[in-house]
């Protein structure tokens, strides 16, 4: 017995020591090019009257992302798909600390607010981005999606903590104020996202009528109860939008047997008028900027 323990010990540490070794390898051998192309951008956002929004799962720093899969790579890709978009707000998942620091110092011209899951190292945020000369902000908070939404804290069976950011924002060219909800649901438990998302429209709920946009990865397909729940007040904006995309928002470095669309823009039923949604490819020269696709999002306040 104690042969067996010694051996499964033994193999555990072996893992974890090649986790390491990985990851200081991508560091080291991608660091250097990373730290060359990191420079701050301003993005040239247009004040048309339109209310752009981008949502991006920027995938974690996980050892198994090797050679151009690793964010030290991958993170001025990103950059380029927001330069290219000009979106006013961008609301971005699986954000670790590594990619946060990035973001904001690269980023000018946007104010951020941002809640961990956790106290861990490598824990990860849904932060949101937003355009200070387009939008003043008005309030902001966040919470976790549990039975205890003020705490860090986990509920219904889900891997890790999940939580939820918002702010509320002016938009300055209306004088209308509206809300935006950015979140990550559970990937291992449906009742941790059917009661996480619910947790979520209780939350809008004490904002009255006030507008509001849900973004995120919900790990949930079209048809689903959490999907179903979520549109019973709100739009799938793929659905309304006057110009719209039919492609997968989740694609697995480019895998088409993953094929999926489990990321989201809900837009309340009155207060926007939705004018597009869209679906990147997120692909540079055969290289992804993540496992998932940016989703994009054009509205304009309907008074």
């Amino acid at each position: 017995m104690k042969k067996i323990i010694k051996t499964v010990l033994i193999s555990l540490l072996c893992l974890v020591l090649a986790a390491v070794i990985v990851l200081v390898g991508n560091t080291f051998l991608f660091y250097p090019y990373y730290n060359n192309n990191k420079q701050a951008v301003e993005i040239q956002v247009e004040n048309n009257g339109q209310i752009k929004m981008m949502s991006y799962n920027l995938r974690c720093i996980s050892p198994t992302d090797w050679g151009k899969k690793a964010w030290f790579y991958r993170a001025n890709l990103v950059i380029d798909d927001i330069e290219n978009e000009k979106p006013g707000i961008i609301g971005f998942q699986e954000s670790t600390k590594w990619h946060y620091k990035y973001l904001v110092d690269t980023l000018k011209g946007y104010d951020s607010v941002i809640e961990y899951r956790d106290e861990a190292f490598n824990s990860e945020g849904c932060p949101i981005f937003y355009n200070t000369s387009l939008y003043e902000l008005v309030d902001k908070g966040s919470f976790w999606l549990s039975e205890t939404p003020e705490v860090m804290s986990k509920s219904w069976g889900a891997q890790y903590n999940r939580v939820c950011s918002y702010v509320i924002l002016t938009d300055k060219a209306s004088g209308e104020d509206f809300v935006v909800f950015n979140t990550h649901l559970s990937h291992v438990s449906d009742e941790a996202r059917i009661n996480g998302i619910k947790v979520v429209l209780d939350k809008i709920a004490e904002f009255g009528s006030l507008p509001a946009v849900i973004m995120g990865d919900f790990n949930a397909l079209e048809g689903s109860v959490t999907y179903n729940s979520v549109t019973e007040n709100f739009l799938d904006a793929k659905k309304v939008a006057e110009k719209t995309s039919d492609s997968h928002t989740y694609q697995n470095w480019g895998n088409p047997e993953k094929f999926q669309r489990i990321d989201y823009f809900m837009v309340s039923k009155t207060g926007f008028k939705i004018n597009s949604y869209d679906v990147l490819s997120g692909v540079h020269d055969g290289v992804y900027s993540s496992d998932h696709c940016p989703i994009v999002l054009e509205v304009e306040i309907d008074k």
